[in-house]
């Protein structure tokens, strides 16, 4: 431990030494080589994408397509580097005449400006800060990519069967009525013994508990503490001024690419330079426009400048010993300092899946920050809400509670247990009943059971999941879907159990109504109209899952050695 204390405070030095060593020995080139390696960054189907060229392929994406990206462009762009590899991989090219004419639709402006190639060159350096090469091989890649998912979409079909049985699931209807016999009503009258508890204890210890799923569990998930500093955006923004002056100047200097007005018709026999029709449009009518854009930038220059400041401070003093304050940095560097506070329960400690209540818009945090090690700093990370560092302050590992601490826990949830079963045993009584009488004769049978219970008559309702605008139909709430499951199962006259084990434990005493069939004429009238809206929704969903697989084929961040 002193051993490797020592050497981070003196990496530096030693590495100082090594270089020079390197450079007498080696020449200047191969020794920063060997001291800077550049190690790949991550894995695409298989193949190591280097430091080098996914800096590279960021780059000129970053400057072409995701200038204003919400997400983090890293992620975006290694998406996209998955959807061109993958095309690549399978045979997919881009003609020339494809590149020509997808640039020239990129540029919705006078035809003229790709004959002065000079000019087109110094325009995309002074717009995109790309020389011409660069651009067409991104515009390049978003061909591939857009190929590769039109050729997906384009495999997938619809049969006239599959959306006609489509569009009865979607459109027929039933009637229903149905009583609830729930377990809490049965917790009075149950008892349990101490063997039960421990019995019921040991089964399920070593569970994590799930209420909405039904599952009993006294295992206790693993948790964190975290800190983070951050360059609100809304913050900063509040404290930018845009003057009219600069307004002009940024409209003088991007007019020509951003303002032109639509191509305007010109008296015949009259060249373009004979008219004096305005090209551009008017300042007043772009000021809001420009405004944004400049707003923009300058919040995200503030932004970056913040948080770069306060992680070259971290990294400068990262090998020093000694604890370094996050407070104090946001103190020196006017950015905010947060201990977050679950609001589930009041404490500063989540689980993986509370922590996704913290930085909504970033899926990926709760993973980043369960990979932390105590007391070592992120890097800079964008969110919506600005640029942040965070920190893992402490770290509760995933562990089993001791009977005596959760006995009174296993006692009540043993006794709700024992309540649902004998609620299943009255559900039973009541529907052998039903079944040689009738429903409202089968409750009345289970009075001294269950006490009197209400019997509900639905208007129409649909399937789970399926929502309709008409007005005799209703939906049933989330905690009732296994009503209508049960119900669309039937016969009309039938009853049937439907078991509730998720939340609120009950069970339904369910009869079949009446039944709205679907008239097949309904789906010849529409027939084309639901084939496409099928079809488009199929492809989606085929394109998302094809995408989420892809995904699965690469890895950002670590290579396979």
């Amino acid at each position: 431990m002193a051993a490797t204390s020592w050497f981070r405070r003196n990496q530096k030095k030693l590495l100082g030494i090594l270089v020079v060593f390197l450079m007498v020995i080696w020449g200047i080139g191969p020794a920063a080589e060997y001291i800077i390696p550049k190690p790949a960054v991550g894995e695409i189907l298989g193949r190591k994408i280097t430091q080098d060229r996914f800096s590279d392929t960021a780059t000129r994406w970053a400057r072409i397509f995701f200038r204003e990206a919400k997400e983090p462009v890293a992620q975006l762009v290694w998406r996209q580097m998955a959807l061109f590899a993958q095309a690549e991989k399978m045979g997919i090219v881009i003609t020339k005449d494809e590149l020509a004419q997808e640039i020239r639709n990129f540029f919705p402006v006078d035809p003229r400006i790709f004959e002065d190639e000079e000019g087109f060159k110094i325009m995309l350096g002074n717009v995109f800060h790309l020389t011409e090469p660069q651009f067409e091989q991104t515009i390049k890649e978003y061909l591939l990519a857009r190929k590769l998912q039109y050729l997906l979409k384009s495999s997938v079909k619809v049969t006239g069967n599959e959306a006609f049985q489509r569009y009865i699931k979607e459109n027929e209807k039933i009637k229903i009525k149905y009583a609830a016999i729930k377990a809490r009503d049965f917790i009075s009258r149950v008892e349990i013994k101490e063997d039960e508890i421990k019995s019921f204890y040991d089964k399920y210890c070593e569970n994590y508990p799930d209420a909405e799923e039904g599952i009993w569990g006294y295992k206790e998930p693993e948790k964190v503490k975290i800190e983070y500093i951050i360059a609100r955006s809304d913050v900063i923004e509040k404290q930018i001024n845009i003057s009219d002056e600069k307004m002009q100047e940024y409209y003088e200097e991007k007019k020509d690419l951003m303002f032109r007005t639509d191509n305007m018709a010109k008296p015949e026999g009259e060249s373009p330079d004979e008219t004096s029709v305005s090209e551009f449009k008017p300042f007043d009518e772009v000021k809001t426009q420009i405004k944004k854009n400049m707003l923009f930038r300058e919040r995200e220059t503030i932004v970056n400048k913040m948080i770069a400041d306060a992680d070259n401070e971290i990294y400068e003093n990262i090998d020093k010993e000694g604890f370094i304050s996050f407070a104090k940095l946001a103190e020196k560097y006017n950015l905010s300092y947060v201990i977050p506070t679950n609001q589930n329960n009041g404490t500063n400690y989540f689980t993986k899946d509370e922590l996704r209540e913290v930085i909504i818009d970033l899926p990926q945090f709760p993973r980043q920050v369960f990979e932390r090690e105590v007391n070592d700093p992120s890097t800079p990370i964008d969110s919506t809400g600005g640029k942040l560092i965070f920190r893992v302050i402490e770290k509760i590992e995933s562990h089993i509670p001791h009977y005596e601490a959760v006995h009174d826990k296993v006692a009540e949830d043993l006794r709700y247990a024992k309540a649902f079963e004998e609620a299943e045993k009255v559900a039973e009584k009541c529907l052998e009943k039903i079944n040689q009488t009738s429903l409202e004769e089968g409750i009345k049978f289970i009075k001294d059971d269950a006490g009197k219970l209400a019997i509900i008559e639905t208007k129409y309702v649909s399937r789970p999941g399926i929502i309709s605008e008409d007005d005799d139909t209703e939906i049933l709430g989330s905690d009732r879907v296994k009503i209508t499951d049960t119900a669309f199962s039937l016969k009309v006259g039938e009853s049937a159990i439907a078991v509730e084990n998720r939340g609120e434990k009950t069970c339904y005493v369910v009869k079949l109504v009446e039944r709205k069939k679907v008239d097949p004429k309904d789906f010849e009238e529409k027939r084309d109209l639901i084939m496409e809206q099928y079809l488009l929704e199929k492809q989606f969903v085929f394109s998302t899952e094809w995408e989420s697989w892809i995904d699965s084929k690469t890895q950002l961040g670590k290579s396979k050695s």
